[in-house]
């Protein structure tokens, strides 16, 4: 999911792991993902999560609706590893990772 799996790098967000205003926030690459809008939407709302496997986890509610090819193509990111850049340095951070996907699960 990190980079959705689109080539075309104008298509992306800067997605916050944890927030600027929150504890653990702060504007460095290891407390950022790269999203598309609609990922990057989903995550701000806890309805994708991703794990500190660097696993993507959906909703149990969105895997249970039925909304057409968007909703599916969403969908089908469950269980699915992010891809992570070589670099330790500049992969997600997995502490905040962790804080983020309990705040999903209490949510979801």
């Amino acid at each position: 999911m990190r980079r959705c799996r689109l080539k075309e790098t104008r298509l992306l967000d800067a997605a916050h792991i944890v927030g600027d205003l929150e504890e653990h926030g702060e504007a460095i690459v290891s407390n950022g993902l790269s999203l598309c809008s609609i990922h990057h939407r989903a995550f701000d709302h806890d309805l994708v999560g991703i794990d500190a496997d660097y696993t993507v986890r959906i909703s149990p509610r969105l895997l249970k609706e039925k909304d057409g090819p968007m909703l599916e193509l969403l969908k089908g990111f469950h269980a699915q590893p992010i891809s992570v850049p070589r670099a330790i340095t500049f992969r997600p951070d997995r502490e905040r990772l962790a804080e983020r996907y309990e705040r999903f699960l209490t949510r979801a």
